[in-house]
Order: structure tokens, then C-alpha cells, then sequence
């Protein structure tokens, strides 16, 4: 016992970061996993505070929290000893340290995939229009003005499409194949990257398998919503960082790479109102990894150039030009927290109560409170949006004054509005990929006519077989991507820490600002990490790979002298 003690305070001592780490992961799945158990949630996201709500802790919840904890910590302690024989299955054992060159496997995933995914195209096509996507689709018709609240640069890609038919089905089914195509590409080239990478084949098959087989990859490539465009572009954009990180970002001195790096950017700033602080985050981040080894000069300099051109763009060039949809979507979780202090009379001052009154009468906002979206907050034509913003500085005082009055009911407000990104057993079909979503308004209902050629031609539908029953938390995704961020400490390949730090930004990004308590669609940039999340905490750096495969070789050879040596002293037996 004492002998086990020794080795693993020695353990904790060579490596003081993954032990907390470790620590600090346990424990915040633990916490979520108690908060689960004191959760009554109806499965209605419009139910009221009395529906669903907090029931008060007790003593046995404080010992389930530490049982929870301790079986969590050991589980992760013996996974970090699969990690460790894991290590040598990770890439190919093949003579010196060449990428592999030929692009054949390249056209061979993507036919796979394609081939994959045609159940669901065939039986969907031309896709799912949803509520969202039909505001760009008003817009460029001339129905509605222009406006940034859906992302303007993916309605120019839809209306691109219509300038080529100018009918909505001919344009999107346009819109569907190009979708399906540029998907493809992009993860192709995702799983060939690691095939260029020496990864071993059962790793290449268990990806291309992921994308192929798992139906919220499938579910997305015949969705027209505008999250897929900016994931996809957050997904080349981390695989470049990939790429850095294996060549100790050198090619970030490279004038084409530098301007690529640039492209990702703006597309990831246009793409989502979001975009701009994961950017600006990120790049910030970048510097301080890279400012010592590699000449950063112009990428920062190209990078703050970026970023500076989107913020005037998105601010105060689209503002001139009325883009910018006035109201408080950005204060959604500070007007969830009040809301839920009003709602449950919570304490107040009648200052307080006075400000509130000026933008929507007290009763009003109690009788429409729900904890789990915003949008039902606003909508009673008593809410005055216009005015929320005119006095957002005031607006911000008085939610921090409230927050110090209420410290309890704003966690708890928090915790409501944030539910399906935290908690892994809690998840809604509203806002997630599935075929219920794409009912369009009475009225709209022949915009787009889907086809089920499958059953066109057999005469048998599969669509009862393909279409998701329930949905799946996007807590599970989040909580994947933090345990192998915490592997990839373990193995002390630190710098491979930036290749998560897009997605981990996107996530908390929402945990700030997200309208509704569940939203796939929001973080679906992890459902596309998860192959990714697997492998990063292995991934070696060029030189790593290089003294791998030298040492391999020196293996190899040795093993082979000593069969050689063995055979020789056989053989001087009989001879």
C-alpha cells in the first residue's frame, strides 16, 4: 500500500497540470450530474417555473456527489492507462517518415461517404427548408429587407443559387448538391489528412464509418441551415491548425498559408454573429503559443487587419445600412436572470421595478417568463425592445444590482437557460436535425416538395427507420472534447491544446449568449470533433513522428538480428 502510494504521489508530481485537470473535469461532471438529479424538468421547453424548477438539496445529495466523483476519477484514472498502450497503435510502422502521397484514398472516402449518405438524400431530396433558412429565402424574393440577423453571407449563397434558376425548388436543389459535394470534400480531406499522417487504417475506416453512418452527419447534409456552412469552415480552420501544430508553426511564416489563415477568419466572422470573438480569442491565443519560435509578425498583422475590417463591417457599415436587426438577443442570458428573479419574486427594488415597468409591465413579464427560451420573454407587444437597447448601460447596472440581491435564483436562471449544453441526460428535438423541423408555415407548405425517391422506386419508404426518435444531449459532445483535451495533458502534448480551442470557443460562446436552453445546431462544430477528439491526444509533431518511425526501423532491425542471431546458433547445433 505504501509502495502504491509512493509511485502515485510521484505520478501527481511529474505531471501537476493533468492531476488537476483531472480534478477539476471529475468534479464538473459530478456537480452537472447532481443537478440532473435535483432537476424537475417536464420536457416542455415553454413550461413555466412552476413546471419546471429546483428541488432544495438534502444531505444524501452532498454523499451521491462524492460517490459520483470517485467513480468518475477512478474511471478516468484506468482510461489513462489504455492512453498509454493505445500509443503505439496510433500510426503505421513503416519505414522512414514519409507522409503517404497517393491521392486515391482521397476519391475513395468521398465515394464512401456519398454512398452512405445517399439513403437519407434519396429519401429527403431536395432536403428541409426551415423557419430560419425561409427568412434569407424572403429576403433575396424581395419579400423582406436584407438583415444580418441570419448570417447575410449565407443568404448570398442561397440567392446565388436562385440567380441561376430562379425558381426556390430548382434553386434549392442546387443548393442541396452543392451542400452535399462541399461536405463530402471537407471531411474527405479531414480523414485524408490523417491518412497523409501515417494514421493506421482501422483509425482511417472507424472515421470515414463516423461520418458515413452516424445520422446527425447525414441529418445535416440535407438540412438548408445555416449552421452547417460556418462548422464546416470552423472544421477546416482547425485542421489547419492541426497542421500547424505538426509542423511547431512554421508554416505560419508562409505568405499563402497567412492569407488562408485570413480567408477562415472572415468566413468564420460572417458565417455566425459569434464568429468574431472566437476569432479574436483564438488569434490572441495563437500569438502567445508561437510569439517565441516562429516570425508571427505579418500573420498578426493580417490577422488584426481581419478582424478589424469584420468588426467595422458587421458594426457600423451594416448598421448604416439598416443590416443590424435592433433588439436584445445578445442580452439573453442577463434578461433570462431577471425574468426568472420577476417570475419567482425575488427580491427588488422599487427602482428596479420602475425600470422594468418602462420596458414591459412586471405582470406581463411574469405571466410570459420561461425558463428555458428568451424569445417568449420578448414576444408580448408590451416588451420594448428598442427602448432595452437604448438603455442597455442602465440595463447592465441594474442586472448586476440584481444579481447581488439574488445570487441563488440567478444560478439557478443560469443553469435553466444553459440546461442542454451541460447536462448530459437532458435534450430536446426543438432546434435539433430531424424531418419534424422542416414543417413550413400554413400556406408554405408547396414551397418546397420533397421527394421520397426510394419509395418512388420500390415502393418501400425508409424514412420511419432513418429519421431520429430522440434526441441527443449536446452535453455528451462537450463533455467528449474536455476528456480528450484532459488525455492530450496526460500526454503532455500541450501545443496540440489549440486544435480544440475552436470548438471549446464555440461552446462557450453559447454558454454566454444562447437564446434557448437546447440547440444542437449551436455547437454542432463538436459532433464533427468527435473522430478528431479521439486521435488528437496522439498526435505527434513532424520531428515526433520522425524519431517514431527512425525508432520503429532501429526496432525492426533489431528484432530481425536477433531471429538471425537465434537461427545461427540452431543451425551450429547440427552442424
Amino acid at each position: 500500500m505504501t509502495y502504491i502510494k509512493a509511485m502515485y504521489t510521484k505520478h501527481i508530481k511529474s505531471n501537476r497540470l493533468y492531476f488537476a485537470s483531472k480534478l477539476l473535469l471529475t468534479l464538473f461532471f459530478s456537480i452537472t450530474i447532481v443537478l440532473d438529479r435535483k432537476l424537475v424538468f417536464n420536457g416542455d421547453i415553454f413550461s413555466k417555473v412552476t413546471e419546471s424548477y429546483f428541488v432544495k438539496f438534502k444531505l444524501q445529495d452532498i454523499l451521491f456527489f462524492f460517490l459520483i466523483w470517485i467513480i468518475a476519477f477512478v474511471i478516468t484514472t484506468i482510461i489513462e492507462k489504455c492512453i498509454d498502450r493505445l500509443e503505439n497503435t496510433i500510426y503505421t510502422k513503416k519505414q522512414g517518415n514519409q507522409e503517404r502521397k497517393s491521392i486515391k484514398p482521397f476519391f475513395g472516402i468521398f465515394t464512401i461517404l456519398i454512398l452512405f449518405w445517399l439513403p437519407y438524400i434519396l429519401s429527403y431530396f431536395p432536403g428541409g427548408l426551415y423557419v430560419d433558412t425561409l427568412n434569407s429565402v424572403w429576403q433575396f424574393l424581395g419579400f423582406s429587407p436584407y438583415q444580418n440577423h441570419h448570417p447575410l453571407l449565407y443568404t448570398i449563397m442561397l440567392r446565388f443559387c436562385f440567380k441561376i434558376t430562379m425558381e426556390v425548388q430548382s434553386a434549392m436543389e442546387i443548393f442541396t448538391v452543392l451542400q452535399v459535394i462541399m461536405m463530402a470534400l471537407i471531411i474527405s480531406g479531414f480523414i485524408y489528412w490523417l491518412y497523409r499522417k501515417n494514421i493506421r487504417f482501422v483509425y482511417i475506416a472507424l472515421a470515414t464509418l463516423f461520418f458515413g453512418a452516424f445520422n446527425l452527419i447525414p441529418l445535416y447534409v440535407v438540412s438548408i441551415w445555416k449552421d452547417l456552412p460556418f462548422c464546416l469552415a470552423l472544421l477546416l480552420f482547425t485542421l489547419l491548425i492541426a497542421e500547424t501544430v505538426y509542423q511547431k508553426g512554421k508554416i505560419l511564416e508562409n505568405k499563402k498559408i497567412i492569407l488562408i489563415y485570413a480567408m477562415f477568419l472572415f468566413l468564420i466572422n460572417f458565417l455566425r454573429n459569434n464568429g468574431i470573438y472566437i476569432t479574436f480569442v483564438f488569434t490572441l491565443v495563437i500569438f502567445l503559443a508561437y510569439r517565441k519560435s516562429v516570425k508571427i509578425k505579418w500573420l498578426m498583422v493580417v490577422s488584426i487587419v481581419t478582424i478589424a475590417i469584420s468588426v467595422f463591417t458587421l458594426g457600423f457599415v451594416f448598421e448604416q445600412l439598416n443590416l443590424n436587426v435592433e433588439g436584445t438577443k445578445t442580452y439573453s442570458v442577463p434578461l433570462q436572470q431577471v425574468g426568472y428573479v420577476i417570475a419567482t419574486e425575488g427580491k427588488l427594488t422599487d427602482e428596479q421595478i420602475n425600470f422594468f415597468n418602462e420596458i414591459c409591465p412586471i405582470e406581463i413579464m411574469k405571466e410570459y417568463y420561461r425558463p428555458m427560451i428568451v424569445d417568449t420573454l420578448k414576444s408580448p407587444p408590451e416588451f420594448d425592445d428598442i427602448l432595452l437597447e437604448e438603455k442597455q448601460t442602465e440595463f447592465l447596472k441594474i442586472w448586476f444590482e440584481m444579481f447581488l440581491q439574488n445570487p441563488g435564483p440567478y444560478v439557478e436562471a443560469y443553469l435553466f437557460n444553459t440546461l442542454g449544453f451541460w447536462d448530459v441526460n437532458k435534450s430536446h428535438m426543438t432546434a435539433y436535425i430531424n424531418p419534424e423541423q422542416w414543417v413550413l408555415p400554413p400556406g408554405l407548405e408547396d414551397l418546397i416538395e420533397q421527394t421520397d425517391y426510394i419509395e418512388k422506386l420500390t415502393n418501400i419508404s425508409i424514412r420511419d427507420v432513418i429519421t431520429p426518435t430522440e434526441a441527443i444531449s449536446s452535453a455528451i459532445f462537450m463533455f467528449i472534447l474536455l476528456f480528450s483535451m484532459i488525455m492530450t495533458i496526460y500526454k503532455k502534448r500541450y501545443k496540440n491544446l489549440l486544435i480544440y480551442i475552436p470548438a471549446l470557443l464555440t461552446w462557450a460562446t453559447i454558454m454566454i449568449a444562447t437564446p434557448l436552453a437546447f440547440s444542437l445546431r449551436y455547437v454542432y462544430i463538436l459532433v464533427l470533433m468527435v473522430p478528431f477528439s479521439f486521435l488528437i491526444p496522439f498526435l505527434k509533431t513532424k520531428e515526433e513522428e520522425k524519431l517514431y518511425m527512425i525508432g520503429e526501423s532501429t526496432q525492426n532491425s533489431q528484432t530481425g538480428h536477433m531471429k538471425r542471431l537465434k537461427l545461427q546458433r540452431v543451425s551450429d547445433i547440427f552442424i
